[in-house]
């Protein structure tokens, strides 16, 4: 006689990889206007898409578009499109792997998002310096020219707080103030309470740029630093070098933005 088998239960494991079925599905068939209508609603209207296609699970839209304090006017982004990155629902988390081109614009990256906060993961963003201008009027004085890259591990956020570290490069950097090339500079970027905190530093070229500065949810950016020339430079520099300011008895040249 056969032993008899204990009645089949209902264990939490089962509950929780029926209810990942049925997000996987979920995603996999909600139209990606879903996803358009969602972004906007969840931050606050400070990020869209434009013209979405596809799935929640797999698409693309023709534009994504970001509104932040300080910004003149909305950052276009391009062209932009996701894939879900399935392993992440088992941590509760979605997460989708981006890439971004047009505009000059190219990028890409995991951003993964839970209940209350989100990350950014492996990203680089390289994109035309001229964007700078859309940070802060100050910057649009400068005329810049010349590539941005961003590059960043892992970048976490939340409403009260940003942990973790990026890098901003300038390269070949130019303004429009004067006709000779600038060099090539870095802002090492930190979370902060309410924002983000950065270094500047000069990595070559005959104008040398340094200081420290932060961006915040309320005031946008504010940065304290010094320009100096090089010495066989200064007389082809020394007109954006006045435009910057009077030079200090060291020489230096004081530069504030939004502040």
């Amino acid at each position: 006689m056969m032993a008899d088998r204990a009645p089949f239960r209902l264990r939490w494991h089962h509950c929780l990889l029926a209810l990942l079925a049925y997000l996987a599905l979920l995603l996999a068939w909600a139209p990606a206007s879903l996803l358009a209508w969602a972004l906007p609603h969840f931050t606050r209207q400070a990020v869209s898409l434009e013209q979405a296609t596809g799935s929640v699970w797999r698409g693309e839209a023709a534009g994504l578009r970001v509104r932040a304090a300080g910004l003149s006017g909305d950052l276009q982004l391009g062209r932009v499109s996701w894939s879900v990155r399935p392993l992440d629902l088992f941590a509760a988390r979605l997460g989708y792997r981006l890439h971004l081109a047009g505009a000059g614009i190219h990028a890409q990256g995991v951003l993964r998002a839970g209940a209350n906060s989100a990350e950014l993961l492996e990203a680089r963003i390289e994109m035309p310096a001229g964007r700078l201008a859309q940070l802060a009027p100050d910057f649009a004085w400068w005329q810049p020219d010349g590539r941005l890259v961003l590059t960043a591990d892992r970048m976490a956020f939340s409403p009260t707080e940003a942990r973790g570290a990026a890098v901003l490069r300038w390269l070949d950097a130019a303004s429009g103030r004067s006709q000779s090339r600038l060099g090539s500079y870095r802002a090492d970027i930190a979370g902060a309470e309410r924002g983000l905190r950065f270094t500047l530093s000069t990595e070559s070229g005959p104008l040398s740029l340094q200081g420290q500065g932060n961006w915040d949810r309320t005031r946008g950016v504010a940065f304290n630093g010094v320009a100096r020339a090089a010495a066989d430079s200064r007389a082809e520099l020394g007109g954006l070098l006045n435009l910057i300011g009077p030079a200090r008895p060291d020489g230096d040249r004081a530069i504030r933005i939004g502040s």
